[in-house]
């Protein structure tokens, strides 16, 4: 059994300053917590050291850019834990798959998959079925609408936590030098701008300007860092949720039911076998199952099923479309 870690307050409030902004400097972070520099800077590299945050990534607003999200739903058969490992591994080696979980439920893995057209999603199935092989039971898909990321309930949540993700638009037209920029950016959040300009072998001048325009468009929604919830004593569960009767009214409700709720991280709408999922961080079964109940009393007449998911580890958060690297 994994050792528990538990996370004092100086701790929650440094991962909530950087939930709202993970380029904030160590100094900002400090004179917000009321700690030093050093101290920040000392906790930050501590909670990476852990494994308690993972990396800080780039948050992209794909849809503006024209792409698809598609959520891939994998059940597999006759296959070892190393054998699942090594095929999740193979399968998030793929520079389209934008985010990649694996779990226990009616399906095995989940991931996110990124394509211009349906066609190229086509393409994109066919290549992972090979990859799974004999080992591929059943499969199936959504396409992703809009989600909206709510933020962790191990810290406090507020409005400045929150990003969406729209659905598809016209693309935007993007230069190379930014599309470098977010390539260089999507799972190096807080990589200095001196560091950026080195790279893109620009100046600190033109990356500070170039960013600035990036989020003033909307196209980075923002930067975050990914926790491992499972070492701070978090269970992490996924709602399935097919509906009947539901229209824009009754999608208000249910996302500001979302919004309101702690345990609630991550709520998306989709079109196919769901209607929508929800991320939900839990410290016991029974809160899970106490938030399960709050859903069935809240909307009694517009739920049809519930799938439930547990999720064991995620793998990938990449939200940087592919198509433009």
């Amino acid at each position: 059994m994994k050792e528990i870690i538990k996370l004092d307050e100086k701790d929650k409030k440094i991962i909530k300053e950087l939930e709202i902004n993970a380029r904030q400097s160590d100094s900002q972070i400090a004179k917000k917590v009321g700690l030093s520099k050093q101290v920040v800077n000392y906790r930050i590299q501590n909670l990476l050291k852990r494994g308690i945050i993972k990396e800080f990534y780039t948050a992209v607003n794909t849809g503006k850019f024209g792409i698809d999200s598609y959520y891939l739903f994998l059940q597999l058969k006759n296959i070892s834990g190393k054998q699942e490992r090594e095929l999740v591994e193979k399968i998030n080696s793929l520079d389209y798959i934008g985010w990649s979980v694996d779990g226990i439920g009616r399906w095995d893995a989940i991931i996110l998959i990124y394509a211009a057209s349906a066609a190229e999603f086509n393409h994109r199935l066919e290549e992972i079925s090979s990859i799974c092989g004999n080992y591929l039971h059943e499969y199936s898909f959504t396409t992703l609408i809009n989600a909206e990321y709510l933020g962790y309930g191990v810290i406090e949540k507020s409005n400045s936590t929150h990003f969406k993700h729209t659905e598809k638009t016209s693309p935007l037209e993007i230069e190379e030098l930014d599309k470098k920029l977010l390539l260089i950016m999507s799972q190096n959040a807080r990589i200095p701008l001196v560091d950026i300009a080195q790279k893109l072998n620009t100046s600190v001048q033109v990356v500070n300007y170039r960013l600035k325009r990036l989020i003033k468009k909307d196209i980075i929604e923002g930067f975050k860092p990914r926790i491992d919830i499972h070492k701070i004593g978090f269970q992490w569960h996924l709602i399935l949720m097919q509906f009947k009767g539901l229209d824009d009214n009754n999608k208000k409700r249910i996302f500001s039911f979302c919004e309101n709720h702690k345990n609630i991280y991550y709520v998306s709408s989709i079109i196919g076998r769901y209607n929508l999922m929800m991320d939900i961080h839990v410290e016991t079964i029974e809160e899970f199952r106490e938030t399960i109940f709050e859903l069935k009393e809240t909307f009694p007449d517009l739920i049809k099923t519930i799938e439930l998911f547990n999720v064991f580890e995620e793998h990938k958060i990449n939200y940087f479309p592919v198509n433009l690297q």
